[in-house]
């Protein structure tokens, strides 16, 4: 054969002595000799487009810095003084309003810690057992259990109580409880409750008292559930029945089975002169339950030689060495006097956070906060918009070079995209906010300007004192901004799709005012309630889930309202009163949104609610309807927005209180530069639409028809390849051919001359 192939690698041009493969190769090069061309034009168009996503971003982040000044907090800022940097310290988030506030702290808020009496080592058997109670859950303490061992089972716990131990050498071995939590509320609860382990070591006296009080009562520790046993919430094992008294009044229940609402009934049967219930409080969003017992006039007494009402966390028996004792921080501003049980207060200056530091008991030490007006920390929030457009610019400016000696140009040299948003945004930075009147209307009447590279500059100067001198009309020019003519509408929000109301403002027709639900019993209450009572709260209020209540025996009228006004689960949602001896409980929540429903698990009696299990009148709350600029609107409550098909006034929201129907005003809008360069810079960074993703999904596309022209000529030319090889291994062969008949016939001739 004149070709062959061994391992991938081809032979040629035996017969003939050409080389084939290489004549192939050639041949083949002419073919595909335009796929480098396409290949450089792929990679220029890859480039344009990757350019157009990041002209993208850049664009975006110019519609974040207008964004970020959309709020009403971007332009309040203020500058914090305080007179007395060793007394406290101030810390300020966007919205604390300007003022002076004078602190004078006589105490600083202490956590409790305990220790135990000196004990042989940390780690010899103490031989005791039984149980005790830690913040209302069990600790089983073994014959074999050391300080340290109990140490280790209480910080397992993870109850807000931190146990340690101290090691001084020989007989010099302590035990301490120290709460992670400052205040007098955060004292931990200890109690023995079977054996005396605390009591033996020196923990607890043998004295007892209230643990924490309450007006003319006492309150228990917090636990998870009000229907569960005790013994089973703490996790104690082999209780039994238990005495204690009330006012000398003996009450007895079993906590093995008796759940925190058990122990309220008994309490409240037994006819102790004092009331029980179980009060329902949330801490960080978790609801917890706790005892409180409350004498008519005073303090109930109370006696518990079985350690019942110490596990409960009514009583407790006094530490025996007190190392710290727990505090709550005690102070005053301007001459108001506040406690707080953390040296850390949130909620007194809105938006201000100030942390005690230093305290005197004697002579309160006294240090001055003082909050300014901060123009220059609002014009650095303003100028973040400069910022974001010469960003924009620069990245512009990186990709459109021209060399003027070569004429070499950048990717995005003469880009009519490119020319198109510098034109418009230009136009729309630098002209009146439609709308706008008085002294503001544009950023050059605020200090702003370009320079001869296109670059936005501003006057420091000219910006503060616009800012100063109003800080409105400033705010205005970048923010969507409504205001109305009736005391009863109010503006709310916008969106980029809302028009400026130029030529007059937007009426708001009312065809139905919002409305609350309300529900009023059917039986009047003449007798305070003889058992306990569950009131069931569910529907849209409750996200149809549902809210349970227990009135306790004994309870008047007085004391369900207040239960239910006082519950942090609803106490936000609802309002309960006494409508003439008839239980009334309103929704705070306007319309749909705040209606809910109301059931007992009794009959209406007057020694009950009145409420029954379908009983009494419940009228639903409606949420307010009409039109915005004589178009269709929805309501939510007292909210009105207008809808989609809105053209003029549509994604604006006003909120009516009012109750009276028809024409009740109007709201006349401005979009500020939040909403005309959402709306223009939108048109380029639309996700489906915007210029920016369109043009580079079309350039893609050029990409990729490039890429199939390029392997359609890659096929051409293997298929040529191919065919030449076969035409020159049959050439080959041919060749052969003759030669070895050529040979052949040499061979015959010579035999014969030799002959």
């Amino acid at each position: 054969m004149a070709t062959s192939s061994t391992s991938g690698i081809t032979f040629g041009g035996i017969a003939s002595g050409l080389d084939t493969e290489g004549i192939i190769q050639k041949l083949v090069a002419v073919e595909t000799s335009s796929i480098s061309r396409l290949t450089q034009q792929q990679k220029t168009l890859q480039q344009k487009a990757d350019l157009y996503d990041s002209f993208k971003g850049q664009i975006s982040g110019l519609a974040q810095a207008v964004n970020a000044l959309n709020t009403t907090t971007a332009f309040q800022a203020v500058s914090v003084g305080v007179t007395d940097t060793s007394v406290l310290s101030v810390t300020t988030s966007t919205g604390t309003q300007p003022g002076s506030y004078t602190l004078k702290v006589s105490k600083l808020a202490q956590a409790e810690k305990i220790s135990s009496a000196a004990q042989a080592s940390t780690s010899t058997a103490l031989g005791q057992t039984g149980q005790f109670v830690v913040n209302g859950k069990v600790v089983t303490v073994d014959a074999t259990d050391s300080l340290q061992s109990i140490a280790s089972k209480v910080n397992a716990l993870n109850v807000g109580v931190s146990a340690g131990v101290i090691n001084g050498g020989a007989n010099q071995a302590y035990l301490t409880f120290t709460s992670s939590q400052t205040g007098l509320q955060n004292k931990p609860q200890l109690a023995d409750l079977t054996g005396n382990l605390l009591s033996s070591i020196g923990i607890l006296s043998g004295t007892s008292s209230i643990r924490q009080t309450m007006t003319n009562g006492a309150v228990g520790s917090q636990m998870t559930s009000s229907s569960t046993a005790v013994g089973s919430m703490v996790g104690a094992s082999g209780l039994s029945s238990q005495t204690f008294q009330v006012n000398g009044v003996g009450v007895t229940v079993d906590l093995s089975t008796d759940t925190l609402q058990d122990v309220a009934d008994k309490i409240n049967s037994a006819s102790t002169g004092a009331t029980a219930s179980v009060v329902a409080v949330q801490n960080a969003g978790v609801t917890s339950y706790q005892l409180q017992v409350v004498g008519s006039s005073s303090t109930p007494t109370f006696t518990d030689s079985g350690n019942t009402l110490a596990a409960l966390g009514i009583l407790q028996n006094n530490p025996t060495n007190e190392l710290v004792q727990a505090q709550d921080a005690q102070y005053s501003i301007d001459n108001v006097n506040l406690t707080s049980a953390t040296n850390t207060i949130t909620d007194v200056i809105a938006g201000a956070t100030v942390t005690l530091l230093k305290a005197d008991s004697t002579t309160p030490v006294t240090s001055t906060i003082n909050l300014t007006s901060d123009a220059s920390a609002v014009a650095e929030r303003v100028k973040g918009v400069m910022t974001a457009y010469n960003q924009v610019g620069a990245f512009i400016n990186q990709y459109s070079q021209f060399d003027a000696s070569t004429y070499a140009t950048g990717p995005l040299f003469g880009d009519s995209l490119v020319q198109q948003y510098q034109s418009s945004v230009h136009s729309a930075l630098m002209s009146n906010v439609p709308g706008l009147t008085g002294t503001y209307k544009n950023l050059i009447d605020i200090g702003f300007g370009l320079d001869t590279t296109g670059n936005m500059t501003v006057d420091d100067t000219k910006l503060q004192a616009a800012i100063s001198a109003d800080p409105v009309g400033v705010q205005r020019i970048f923010q969507n901004f409504g205001t109305t003519t009736s005391g009863s509408l109010g503006y709310v929000s916008s969106t980029s799709d809302t028009l400026t109301s130029s030529t007059g403002n937007y009426d708001i027709n009312i065809t139905q005012a919002a409305t609350k639900s309300q529900y009023i019993a059917g039986t009047t209450k003449t007798t305070a309630n003889t058992t306990s009572e569950k009131l069931t709260f569910a529907g849209s209020m409750f996200s149809n889930g549902s809210v349970d209540i227990t009135i306790d025996i004994g309870s008047t009228m007085a004391d369900i309202v207040n239960k239910i006004n006082s519950d942090p689960r609803l106490k936000d949602s609802l309002v309960a009163s006494d409508n003439g001896g008839k239980l009334q409980v309103d929704s705070k929540k306007y319309g749909t949104n705040g209606r809910f429903t109301l059931v007992s698990n009794q009959s209406p009696t007057s020694d009950n609610s009145g409420v029954g299990f379908s009983a009494g009148t419940l009228t639903d709350g409606l949420d307010v309807a009409g039109t915005i600029a004589g178009q269709a609107a929805t309501g939510v409550g007292q909210f009105l927005t207008g809808d989609t098909t809105n053209t003029v006034a549509k994604g604006l929201q006003i909120q009516y209180s009012g109750t009276t129907t028809g024409l009740v005003g109007s709201v006349n809008f401005t979009s500020g530069l939040n909403g005309v360069l959402n709306k223009l810079l939108n048109v380029y960074t639309d996700y489906t639409n915007g210029l920016t993703v369109t043009s580079a999904k079309s350039i893609r596309d050029q990409a990729d028809e490039l890429q199939t022209q390029i392997d359609a000529i890659n096929k051409r030319a293997e298929d040529k390849a191919t065919e030449l090889r076969d035409q020159f291994a049959a050439m080959e062969d041919k060749i052969s051919q003759l030669q070895s008949q050529g040979n052949s016939l040499s061979a015959l001739l010579s035999s014969a001359t030799t002959k």
